[in-house]
């Protein structure tokens, strides 16, 4: 006697995995990724704010990656982008166990916006391998949100930090890589070339004196823009006594020493400074 076809008698039961449908197929989805990327580009472009931001064009070929850092590094010039930012000033994530926080940003641009805005700078991204992406150590002003604050005061300038383009919780609907996740910080001015200073009050208006305002004036010059007038803060560093003079710039890097990878501090420290180790120097942090 023969034994029933179950397949036959119960027509739609699922028997096998190929007969599963599953709606986590990203081969029977790319229309609709379609549609989620112009979401994306829709929001941003509507929601977002313009902003200046200048290219950090460190080269892994000239830079001194053994100390990583790059004395002769200089940021291309500013061009205009829309980002939509999310701004916590003063922010407190760590004020509750002591410490200060600077300004913090989360900031989203769309990767095809991002690539057809700086793909021309082959200059730059030629020693970075062709990868048209933000990065950690780029700058943007915020150049829409101050333009208007009081006493001529500048946009505040933010330096990235971490770059994501995987965030399943916010940006990768339906698997999909739509925009980058961009976190960043205050920036800390460090007198590299082509990177304005913020300013302060423009204590021109307020002392009354017109040749005051040219002692912190900077031009930066952009591509396609006009060109941006930027105050500096009037502190001490910036003027040419205290530092960088009028025209000055960084120095080419130093030659290498025969034998610096050799150099130990430690050795050195025993027989030229003080041998710690023949001391109880755990109140210090035990040396060697």
């Amino acid at each position: 006697m023969s034994q029933p076809n179950y397949n036959n008698e119960y027509p739609g039961l699922v028997q096998t995995d190929e007969t599963c449908y599953r709606f986590t197929d990203k081969a029977i989805q790319s229309s609709e990724r379609v549609l989620f990327s112009n979401w994306w580009r829709e929001q941003l472009n509507q929601f977002g704010v313009k902003v200046n931001y200048f290219v950090n064009t460190y080269n892994v070929l000239s830079a001194d990656n053994f100390y990583g850092e790059q004395t002769t590094k200089t940021f291309a010039n500013p061009r205009q982008i829309v980002l939509a930012v999310t701004l916590n000033e003063n922010a407190i994530t760590l004020s509750q166990f002591g410490f200060e926080s600077d300004d913090e940003i989360t900031a989203y641009i769309h990767i095809d916006s991002f690539y057809n805005d700086f793909y021309t700078l082959s200059s730059v991204y030629d020693t970075q391998y062709n990868v048209v992406e933000p990065k950690a150590g780029d700058v943007f002003e915020l150049t829409e949100y101050g333009d208007d604050r009081p006493n001529n005061r500048q946009s505040k300038y933010f330096e990235i930090t971490q770059k994501l383009d995987q965030d399943i919780s916010q940006i990768n609907t339906l698997q999909g890589h739509y925009v980058f996740l961009i976190k960043a910080k205050r920036l800390d001015y460090s007198f590299e070339p082509n990177l304005p200073v913020e300013s302060s009050i423009d204590r021109s208006k307020i002392l009354g004196n017109e040749d005051f305002n040219g002692l912190g004036t900077e031009t930066c010059e952009t591509i396609g823009l006009e060109d941006i007038t930027v105050s500096g803060d009037y502190q001490v560093y910036e003027d040419s006594f205290a530092g960088r003079l009028s025209g000055g710039e960084n120095e080419q890097s130093q030659t290498k020493k025969d034998g610096y990878d050799e150099y130990n501090i430690d050795g050195v420290s025993k027989t030229d400074v003080f041998d710690m180790s023949r001391n109880d120097t755990d109140v210090y942090g035990d040396y060697y």
